[in-house]
């Protein structure tokens, strides 16, 4: 019998996960632990022009990071237990999140975190079109012309990647498959698909050609995908990406201080 959802889940080597979620939330600035002990830490963060809170979580354990600054935000554990439970809800933009001691607007919209192994790649699928690597820049001019500056850069075009992937239908890029350089274990993939040749193949052709050149390099694949995007969880899906855990990103947009109650 073929694996069951379930089974796709298991497969997937409980420390290799664990050192990657750890590298990839070295490079965003969490503090580093091992994710079978909750800890809390607040770490200086040089740079960001909005306060952050990120929040990693793997199944029931997970490392948070809170922003440092003017005002001391003094989680409680019951407070960060909050925080971690966010990542398992579709929390809105311009949720408020009552502390102890203040309250914080988000921004933007949570994500999900999927990856893929050896194990859980599907088999490689057929498409009509050709496949291409790593595409030249007049090549690629084909599809940015094609879609809104915004889809190019989340699609990840204006990247400076170190490996591509595109599909041709009829001599014109019609999809692209890109992977930024890699932050520890993981490497993020991102995929952009013509308006008119979606639902086509052309995206899992290009992921899945990408996903195999990147797991030959001994590195994970990942996504991050909006829990709203039921197009792209589709896709990932479809190509074996299976979640692990939930990453949400909360960009405040305010902190009103609450005074502390009194006894």
């Amino acid at each position: 019998m073929p694996n069951t959802s379930t089974g796709l889940r298991a497969s997937l080597d409980a420390r290799s996960v664990a050192d990657a979620l750890r590298s990839y939330a070295m490079s965003l600035g969490c503090p580093v632990g091992y994710l079978e002990r909750q800890r809390v830490a607040t770490v200086e963060r040089h740079g960001d022009e909005q306060r952050v809170v990120r929040t990693f979580v793997r199944d029931g354990a997970g490392l948070v990071s809170v922003p440092s600054g003017e005002e001391e935000l003094g989680l409680e554990p019951a407070e960060v237990d909050a925080l971690l439970s966010l990542t398992r809800l579709e929390a809105s933009p311009g949720s408020v999140i009552a502390l102890r001691t203040a309250r914080l607007t988000v921004s933007d919209d949570p994500s999900a975190v999927e990856l893929l192994d050896e194990s859980t790649l599907s088999p490689a699928p057929k498409v009509a079109g050709m496949l291409v690597y790593d595409p030249s820049r007049f090549v690629l001019d084909m599809l940015r012309h094609d879609v809104s500056p915004d889809a190019w850069n989340e699609g990840g075009g204006g990247l400076d990647s170190p490996h591509r992937v595109g599909a041709l239908q009829g001599g014109v890029l019609v999809a692209l498959a890109t992977v930024e350089a890699p932050e520890g274990l993981l490497a993020r993939v991102r995929v952009l698909v013509s308006p008119r040749h979606r639902r086509m193949g052309y995206g899992h052709a290009v992921v899945h050609a990408l996903v195999r050149h990147v797991l030959s390099q001994g590195l994970l694949p990942v996504v991050r995908l909006a829990v709203r995007d039921h197009a792209a969880r589709a896709l990932a899906r479809t190509v074996g990406f299976v979640s692990f855990a939930h990453s949400l990103t909360l960009h405040v947009t305010s902190v009103d201080v609450v005074a502390s109650a009194e006894s």
